[in-house]
């Protein structure tokens, strides 16, 4: 198996993590929306980070402790959350275009 069949495989690991942490953790009202959405993006990390020595050993390369794989795992979660925001406003203007009501657009999980 490849590096880039490797990386693949990585997409529905950050979707799912992704999902995971926005219904586990909680946005710290103390805290500023940049502190929460980093706090959410290193559990993530995290997360992605315990399951890359399983995709280490199918594709026989040491990725885990490569900062552009950190950076770039970074980046495919910031896109992930970003598509699932496009999704979620979508749906609220359908719903409200179907009620007449003004869209609700904005909550979780940026």
């Amino acid at each position: 198996m490849g590096f880039l069949t490797g990386a693949l495989q990585l997409v529905p690991l950050v979707v799912a993590a992704v999902n995971a942490v926005e219904k586990l953790f909680h946005k710290n009202p103390a805290a500023t929306p940049s502190e929460n959405n980093q706090r959410r993006q290193d559990a993530a990390v995290d997360m992605v980070g315990d399951l890359l020595p399983l995709i280490e050993g199918a594709i026989d390369k040491d990725v885990v402790d490569d900062d552009l794989v950190q950076a770039a795992l970074r980046k495919e979660i910031d896109a992930t959350v970003a598509l699932f925001n496009v999704v979620r406003d979508v749906k609220a203007k359908r719903a409200a275009a179907l009620t007449g009501s003004a869209p609700s657009v904005g909550g979780t999980p940026t």
